[in-house]
């Protein structure tokens, strides 16, 4: 079964959100009025992704979601 880790991105400006979509994030949603997007990674892949993600620019800050992700894994 392949586990995933949601991500939350905070961001200045939404052009950041297709850089981020090409990491790799399977992006839920966004709001671009508030300035933020949910999605989720791969578990075993999520601390590679979200340096790259701190290192884009127009990005605030990238949490982990605590809610659990079942509902998104998967058996291969």
């Amino acid at each position: 079964m392949i586990q995933r880790k949601g991500i939350i991105t905070y961001f200045q400006s939404a052009k950041v959100v297709s850089e981020i979509e090409k990491l790799g994030v399977n992006i839920a949603y966004k709001n671009e009025k508030r300035g933020y997007c949910i999605g989720y990674v791969d578990e075993n892949q999520f601390s590679r992704i979200k340096k790259q993600i701190e290192a884009l620019k127009n990005v605030k800050k990238v949490e982990e979601s605590l809610l659990e992700m079942e509902q998104f894994s998967f058996v291969e």
